[in-house]
C-alpha cells in the first residue's frame, strides 16, 4: 500500500470527529449505534469454515479464478452507553482468514479488522454535536459493496476509512441547521490496484430543516466534495450539490428520508451536471422483524481508469427476522448500475448484484451457530471483468 495514503487515512479516522451526514451510500446507511438500547461490554469469539468459488468469464493474469475451502477465526468487543446527554458506543472486531488452496496473485492468508466509535453530546436543548467513525481493513470486496468506495472485483487487502463530524442547532422550535465535514478514503495493498484506485475525499455540507409537523421535516442542503487520487492527478474532481428533501416518520417503527437535486461534476477530463438522489427507509415490521433499504444516484470515483466519469445507481435492502428467541434469519440484496463515459470513445456499462441469506440458532445463552450463503455477479461491457461468485460458510460465535 502507498504509505503516505495509509497514514493519512488512519490519522483522519483516529484523530478527526465523525458522524453520519456523509455523501452517497455512506450518508444514508446507518452505521451508528442504537443509543436507545444499552449493551454492556461484550466480548465475542468467532470461528467458521466455508467454500469460496469465484469464476471469471475470461481468464487473465490479472483476474484469476478462486476455488478453495477456507477457515476463519476472530475476536470482537462491543459496548453502548445510552446516556441522555452524551450517549456513546464502540464496536471492534478482527479476524484472520486462510484459503487452503490460496488466492492467485494474493497468497493464502488475509486479515480483517473493523472499528466503529459513535457519540452524541447535547450542550442544550438547541445545540448538539454528533460523532461517527468507521474504519475497516479487509480483503473481501463484497463487505464494502455498499460504500461505493470499493470495487466489486477481488483486489486484495484494502483500508477504508470514514470520518464525519456535524453540529446541529435549533434556531426555533421548527427551524434547525446542520453543518458537517466528512473525510473518507481507500487504499489498496496491491500496487497494480493502488496506482489507479487510491484516493481520499473531503465533503462539506450545510443543511436547513423546517418541521412542518412532529413527524415531517423539509430540508434544503448544499454540499461540496473534493476527491484526490494518490498518483493520477488528472482524475481529481470536485462536485457541487444542490438538494431538497423530506424526512418523515410514519410511526415509531417506520421512518425514512429522501434527498434529490443536481450534482455538478468537474475534473480535468470532463465537466457535467446530472441528477443526484438518495433515499433510506427503516421499518420495524414487528418486534421480531427489521427491514432497511437504501438507494443513491450520482457520480462515483471508483475504477475510472481511462474513462472521464462514472455515473450510476446503487441500491440495497436488508431484512432480519427472529422466528423464536433461539432461531433467527437474515437476507439481503444489493444492485449497482454504472455508466462509464469514455468521451470520444465507446462508453461502457456494468451491472453488479449481490444477494445473501443466513440463519442463526442460539444453542446456549452465549453460543450462536450460523450458516450463510452469498452470490455475487458482475455483467459488463468488458468481458474481462465479468464473474460469478458463490460463497458458503458454517460458524459459531461465543459471547461473554
Amino acid at each position: 500500500m502507498r504509505t503516505p495514503l495509509a497514514i493519512l487515512l488512519l490519522a483522519a479516522a483516529l484523530l478527526g470527529p465523525a458522524a453520519l451526514r456523509g455523501q452517497g451510500l455512506v450518508a444514508i446507511q446507518n452505521y451508528s449505534a442504537d443509543f436507545k438500547t444499552e449493551q454492556p461490554l461484550t466480548f465475542s469469539f468467532t470461528g467458521q469454515t466455508g467454500y469460496d468459488f469465484l469464476n471469471y468469464k475470461v481468464n487473465s493474469p490479472l483476474v484469476q479464478d478462486i476455488e478453495s475451502w477456507y477457515v476463519q477465526g476472530g475476536v470482537g468487543a462491543a459496548y453502548t452507553h445510552p446516556d441522555r446527554t452524551t450517549p456513546w458506543s464502540f464496536n471492534l472486531d478482527t479476524s484472520v482468514i486462510h484459503y487452503i488452496d490460496g488466492v492467485p496473485r494474493f497468497g493464502g492468508t488475509f486479515y480483517n479488522a473493523r472499528a466503529a466509535f459513535n457519540f452524541e453530546h447535547r450542550f442544550s436543548e438547541r445545540l448538539k454535536v454528533s460523532n461517527n467513525f468507521y474504519l475497516t481493513y479487509g480483503v473481501d470486496p463484497s463487505s464494502a459493496f455498499g460504500y461505493g468506495a470499493s470495487t466489486t472485483l477481488w483486489n486484495g487487502q484494502y483500508l477504508y476509512g470514514f470520518n464525519n463530524f456535524n453540529v446541529s442547532y435549533a434556531w426555533t422550535p421548527r427551524l434547525s441547521t446542520t453543518t458537517s465535514y466528512t473525510i473518507d478514503g481507500i487504499g489498496y495493498q496491491d500496487d497494480l490496484v493502488a496506482d489507479p484506485e487510491d484516493r481520499y475525499t473531503h465533503l462539506f455540507a450545510h443543511q436547513f430543516a423546517y418541521a412542518i409537523s412532529k413527524r415531517t421535516s423539509l430540508t434544503a442542503e448544499y454540499r461540496y466534495r473534493m476527491a484526490t487520487y494518490a498518483t493520477q492527478a488528472d482524475k481529481n474532481y470536485t462536485s457541487h450539490f444542490a438538494l431538497l428533501g423530506v424526512d418523515h416518520a410514519w410511526s415509531e417503527r417506520m421512518s425514512g428520508s429522501v434527498r434529490g437535486g443536481a450534482e455538478f461534476y468537474d475534473s480535468e477530463r470532463v465537466s457535467k451536471a446530472a441528477p443526484y438522489a438518495e433515499a433510506a427507509l427503516n421499518y420495524a415490521v414487528a418486534k421480531q422483524t427489521m427491514v432497511r433499504w437504501f438507494a443513491a444516484l450520482g457520480f462515483n470515483g471508483a475504477e475510472l481508469a481511462a474513462f472521464n466519469s462514472r455515473y450510476g445507481l446503487n441500491t440495497g435492502v436488508q431484512v432480519n427476522h427472529n422466528f423464536t428467541k433461539r432461531l433467527s434469519a437474515n437476507a439481503g440484496a444489493s444492485y449497482a448500475l454504472s455508466q462509464f463515459d469514455n468521451g470520444t470513445g465507446a462508453d461502457a456499462t456494468e451491472h453488479s448484484a449481490l444477494i445473501s441469506a443466513g440463519i442463526g440458532y442460539q444453542l446456549l445463552e452465549n453460543l450462536n451457530l450460523n450458516a450463510n450463503y452469498s452470490y455475487s455477479t458482475l455483467q459488463a461491457t468488458d468481458a474481462l471483468r465479468e464473474f460469478d461468485r458463490h460463497r458458503v460458510s458454517l460458524g459459531a460465535t461465543a459471547s461473554f
